[in-house]
């Protein structure tokens, strides 16, 4: 196998205001046959084979937040069977480097995924797993691994980091920067295509790895490629068949993860967990957030949140670890509190469906991408739309904030979409210009617009349950920001951008990602 260009791609740079990006890797294997529907995804982890001098401090864990997530999972810790239990600290005090090495994320773990630690990592149950080598599942046809890895794996004594993407029905685990070129593995399935994956941060070291990968057919696999062990969990669909559109472990924790469904579900599953055939109640017409908590805590799934009739594309945690925001096909952005489990706010998009989301990292705004061809910012806290981003010209796929280039009053964010562009947007509230054909009243500002009021005395109950819905305003009503670089990266429909200290990787439908090198400090 070999990693070649793309020749139909010749884009080798771009520029923004702080100077040129250059290509700097390009992976692309030709052999693999792509999966248009799915596309090509991302996880990135950073792992430290050197002892690190700056392990994470949990002196200083924030009692509030780990009360509250202690509260909601008590249920989970004190009914599970216990049958092997180790010291609480042991892998997070391991010499293990942050993946996103991030200035709003310094030490590894923040205090309120600390909280979650607090709680799940005192008491673990083992799982039987199978070592994937020796398989005789049909689910999965074959796993190649480079016939030097266990030279190159003990060859390596600094920071390294490791890139896990998914093309057709094949999971590759490669060097971002190509030290080897070749793959360290990849795993070929027969009955369904990887849709999803992530890496858990909290338990990643150089012997190591948690990673879920979500699939077409509603299976999940859990697998550490340092060990070839897994296991599969939601087994031909023994809880939901529709395919996983996005997974990702809960903050601060071992064992749990959150996964979305094409047919709108939110399940919360363990992954030390069995599986039991599992049929939720009807839903309710009026019932905006349907929760179902499972009676048995033995076997998955934990929960069940039904958020929508049509297709949930994305989800992602606030910063805080207590909210979470969910995108779907029906067009809603939706903020649901975690801890206290019900809508806090329902955001109409300006047409057709959202597919992607994140929030900014001081958890102030929050991002979607859609059908429409817009990325719109939501202001969380104030609970309204603060402005629309137009300079996409099919439907956004892909966004992401870039916390380098983010401060206070200022917010550097990208996104890519299926018209083959990547956009660059700097934002500040206050540089934002009320529209010249505004409706609403004179002297006021469409984006500072007071949040919708709920009902009261009767009513109240049924309007906390509900949430404040936010129907979708005009474009007369709506702040405009335009982008400040844009720039065809790629031959193909692009899936995902991501932000390094040092990069921008993209990916595109084809299967080919590409990592681009920030400018030089002396062009800045």
């Amino acid at each position: 196998m070999s990693k070649t260009e793309d020749s139909a791609q010749q884009c080798l740079c771009f520029i923004a205001a702080e100077g040129q990006y250059s290509l700097k890797e390009s992976i692309f294997f030709e052999q693999l046959q792509p999966c248009t529907t799915y596309g090509t995804q991302i996880s990135l982890v950073s792992v430290r084979f050197k002892e690190s001098s700056n392990r994470t401090q949990f002196g200083s864990i924030d009692s509030g937040v780990s009360e509250k997530i202690g509260d909601m999972f008590t249920n989970f810790s004190k009914s599970d069977e216990i049958e092997d239990i180790e010291p609480s600290l042991t892998r997070r005090e391991s010499n293990v480097s942050d993946i996103s090495q991030s200035p709003f994320a310094k030490g590894g773990v923040t205090p309120e995924e600390a909280g979650f630690s607090s709680l799940f990592g005192t008491v673990k149950r083992k799982k039987t797993k199978n070592n994937i080598t020796k398989t005789t599942s049909s689910f999965v046809a074959r796993i190649i691994t480079n016939d030097n890895i266990a030279k190159i794996l003990a060859s390596r004594t600094n920071e390294d980091t490791y890139l896990f993407f998914n093309v057709g029905k094949t999971f590759l685990w490669c060097d971002l920067f190509g030290r080897p070129k070749e793959p360290l593995s990849r795993i070929n399935f027969n009955k369904a295509n990887p849709t999803c994956h992530d890496v858990n941060m909290l338990t990643r070291s150089s012997s190591h790895l948690d990673i879920i990968i979500g699939f077409s057919s509603g299976d999940i696999m859990w697998f550490d490629p340092l060990s070839n062990k897994y296991i599969r969990i939601n087994k031909q669909g023994v809880i939901n068949n529709s395919p996983v559109t996005s997974i990702k472990w809960m903050p601060g924790s071992e064992n749990l993860f959150m996964a979305s469904h094409q047919d709108g579900s939110l399940i919360v599953y363990d992954k030390e967990k069995d599986d039991q055939s599992f049929v939720p109640n009807p839903v309710a017409e009026d019932d905006p957030l349907h929760i179902i908590k499972t009676k048995n805590n033995k076997h998955n799934p934990n929960w069940h949140w039904k958020v929508s009739k049509k297709a949930v594309t994305a989800f992602a945690f606030s910063p805080d670890c207590q909210h979470i925001a969910v995108v779907c096909m029906d067009g809603c952005l939706r903020i649901i509190d975690f801890f206290h489990e019900r809508l806090h706010d329902t955001y109409h998009s300006y047409f057709g469906g959202f597919t992607c989301v994140c929030w900014s990292p001081d958890g102030k705004y929050v991002l979607t991408g859609g059908q429409d061809d817009l990325v719109t910012i939501w202001a969380f806290r104030e609970q309204r739309i603060v402005a629309r981003c137009q300079g996409h010209q099919s439907w956004v796929t892909g966004v992401a904030f870039d916390p380098w280039r983010c401060d206070e009053k200022n917010y550097r964010f990208g996104s890519v979409g299926e018209d083959t562009k990547l956009l660059l947007w700097d934002f500040s509230v206050n540089a934002l210009h009320r529209p010249k054909h505004s409706n609403i009243r004179r002297g006021s500002v469409p984006f500072i617009l007071p949040p919708p009021t709920r009902r009261r005395n009767d009513e109240q109950d049924d309007s906390e349950r509900k949430g404040v819905v936010h129907p979708a305003l005009s474009k007369t009503d709506v702040a405009i920001l335009q982008p400040v670089m844009a720039k065809s990266v790629h031959s193909e429909p692009l899936n995902s951008v991501a932000f390094r200290e040092d990069a921008i990787i993209t990916t595109c439908r084809r299967g080919h990602i590409k990592v681009w090198s920030r400018p030089q400090l002396s062009e800045q």
